[in-house]
């Protein structure tokens, strides 16, 4: 069985209609798809969603689902909300008004005391030029300022999904800012996890940055991955797709990066709520 809860189309940064991803997942054979449009936020940037857009969203999602149920496929309504520090959390009422039957939590903004603020997964180029300006020299701003937040996000909770654990890492192909084995950097990434795990918040192995050439292997890394299974954190598979390509391209990849940290089940999401396990085989 095939699913996933993290899709983007037209309505924020993917490439495709939500028509098209949902005919492209059916033909694929998925069970479950979950549409997650990035969210609006107070700001206006080129990859969420705008506000003037939420309704329409929501409709046109709706009537997909209408369309795929007497298929076989079911389509759930979502949308990814960032946490940014005092300004937004994924539990705000402000989207309510949309009626999610699941929220995405991501963290990718960063607000260093100097300089603008910026997001951990932009292009290379920009973020390297962010992190000269706000870091001066000391990177591990980077990600102690990503757990922090990320761990403040999930214990006000809220929301039914973390998104790509440690995005963070993005880009730091080859550790070029900082060291993701040292123990300072784990132990940060481990206080995240065990909130997780004291809320009981399910979390996503995340292939995106697989789809998209910018990682070689999933979030999150097998070290935190096995915390996460130590810690009895349930997870469950996010394609990140943002075109047709990206739907299914590496759910086996998801699979075998799961039973590799130990884990023997994933859980998906049958509706508002509902969770349902079953076998990574």
């Amino acid at each position: 069985m095939l699913f996933s809860y993290h899709t983007h189309t037209e309505f924020c940064d993917g490439r495709a209609s939500a028509a098209s991803m949902a005919h492209h997942a059916h033909q694929a054979g998925y069970s479950y798809l979950g549409f997650s449009s990035h969210a609006p936020l107070p700001f206006d940037t080129n990859w969420n969603m705008r506000w003037e857009r939420l309704g329409d969203y929501a409709a046109t999602i709706g009537a997909l689902k209408n369309t795929y149920d007497s298929k076989g496929m079911t389509i759930l309504l979502g949308l990814e909300i960032d946490y940014i520090e005092n300004l937004v959390h994924p539990s705000d009422s402000v989207y309510d008004r949309i009626q999610p039957e699941f929220r995405l939590g991501s963290v990718h903004y960063i607000t260093p005391e100097e300089g603008e603020a910026f997001t951990v997964d932009e292009n290379s180029t920009d973020f390297a030029q962010h992190v000269k300006l706000s870091c001066h020299g000391d990177h591990s701003i980077l990600w102690k300022q990503y757990y922090r937040n990320l761990t403040a996000m999930i214990e006000k909770g809220g929301f039914d999904i973390i998104a790509h654990f440690d995005i963070v890492r993005k880009n730091n192909q080859n550790g070029m800012y900082f060291d993701e084995d040292s123990p300072a950097y784990l132990e940060a990434a481990f206080e995240a996890i065990d909130m997780a795990a004291s809320k009981d918040i399910v979390a996503e192995i995340n292939t995106g940055g697989i789809a998209r050439g910018k990682t070689l292997t999933p979030y999150p890394s097998m070290t935190l991955l096995k915390h996460m299974r130590a810690r009895n954190v349930r997870i469950t598979i996010g394609d990140d797709a943002h075109g047709p390509s990206h739907l299914g391209a590496y759910q086996q990849t998801a699979r075998e990066w799961a039973k590799a940290a130990g884990y023997s089940s994933f859980f998906y999401l049958k509706q508002k709520g509902e969770w349902a396990e079953i076998g990574i085989d």
